[in-house]
């Protein structure tokens, strides 16, 4: 009614048709034994597992993804021998968690998180609202479920693995969905995504940015490729919004990439410039198996893979600040680009995507448009995040 909308910035849960996207796998040039927990710990410098009691983390499940206890612990009996993988059974927390049957996206999610960060407590959060033949995530449910929960009972992380195209949402939605990122940030909440699968995603002569990825109150992640010497890989979406100005913390990353790094898109790409710039991190993205409805299947690739693959590294450095007696890190930008050193730069490859036949961002030096700053390194990160207050 028109003398309530003043007072009204969203109705939710409502319809959203975002453009459906494609899950790519089997992309070359993978480690040779695959992204299990063991090489993914190795390639990352993780050395060590949870110590703190009250330390959670927790991945996001939508449009009819499951989770499956039986698949999860095939998991960990495949590729956690001699390891600790998770701590016990995740926590299911939402309406939709379980079912006849898993999914791939959602058992891809816990048993990377798991196997990355051993020993902390995992939480499953799903949640319905899938609308036949489309992407609907009903993401506020899920946001206004953190809210809810108190302080001492939410996970201080979540890992995110969908999203859709920008301009998907309306503005107002967008609007209050930043609304909740920001409050989940002020209480020690760390937010990361999935940066998306479709490289820099020209569509009609113009790259095209995805969100939540492009919101400045997430932290975005793309995805590498090889193994000891890794690279930007082509399904690595990137760029920048359309929506959302550039956040202070990032401009002088992104005005050097924009100066100094060499085959950029030509400007009639159409990108946005002085826009948030995206991802922020990245992770490994290709060569995954993921156990689903007991069936082992090799070869998943996307940043599916590098969101909760870098989101188990954040868990052991909230797990190193509470031993310390200190708050978990939240809202991470500000720190990701002030400590860029402390990422592993990566330097070569690029996204796909581009217009007219292109390649989309290149790797270089510094922040780019398909790696961020890089892929984490513990023992650097972590000494890093201990000398804060």
């Amino acid at each position: 009614p028109t003398h309530l909308a003043d007072a009204l910035d969203l109705i939710a849960p409502t319809v959203h048709l975002p453009p459906t996207t494609t899950k790519t796998t089997g992309l070359p040039e993978a480690p040779l034994l695959g992204n299990g927990p063991k090489h993914l710990r190795e390639l990352y410098s993780v050395d060590v597992v949870g110590q703190a009691t009250d330390n959670k983390m927790a991945v996001t499940a939508f449009i009819g993804q499951k989770y499956s206890k039986a698949d999860l612990h095939e998991f960990w009996g495949l590729f956690c021998g001699g390891i600790a993988c998770g701590k016990g059974d995740p926590f299911l927390v939402g309406d939709a968690t379980t079912g006849i049957l898993s999914g791939v996206e959602s058992m891809l999610d816990i048993e990377t998180i798991t196997g990355v960060a051993g020993n902390v407590t995992a939480e499953f959060w799903g949640f319905a609202g899938h609308a036949q033949g489309t992407q609907n995530e009903p993401f506020l449910k899920w946001l206004s479920t953190v809210s809810n929960t108190s302080d001492q009972n939410v996970p201080k992380l979540f890992s995110t693995s969908y999203g859709e195209d920008e301009d998907a949402w309306s503005v107002s939605a967008a609007d209050r969905m930043n609304t909740e990122f920001q409050k989940a940030g002020a209480r020690g909440i760390s937010l990361l995504y999935a940066s998306g699968d479709e490289g820099a995603n020209c569509k009609s002569d113009k790259f095209v940015p995805e969100t939540p990825s492009s919101s400045p109150w997430v932290t975005a992640v793309g995805g590498t490729g090889g193994s000891s010497k890794e690279f930007g890989i082509g399904l690595s979406s990137g760029g920048f919004s359309n929506r959302w100005p550039q956040p202070s913390w990032q401009k002088d990353a992104v005005h050097q990439y924009m100066s100094t790094a060499k085959n950029l898109p030509a400007k009639s790409s159409g990108y946005n410039v002085s826009g948030r710039a995206y991802p922020d991190i990245s992770a490994q993205a290709q060569g995954f198996t993921v156990v689903s409805n007991r069936i082992p299947e090799p070869g998943v690739s996307g940043t599916s893979c590098a969101s909760p693959t870098a989101a188990g590294v954040i868990a052991l450095l909230n797990d190193a600040r509470l031993l310390a007696g200190k708050s978990t890190l939240g809202f991470l930008n500000p720190l990701i680009y002030s400590q860029s050193e402390q990422w592993n730069d990566i330097l070569t490859g690029s996204s796909g995507g581009g217009c007219t036949g292109e390649d989309g961002w290149p790797a270089a030096q510094g922040w780019d448009a398909v790696t961020g700053v890089g892929t984490p390194n513990y023992k650097k990160l972590v000494a890093a995040v201990l000398a804060l207050p």
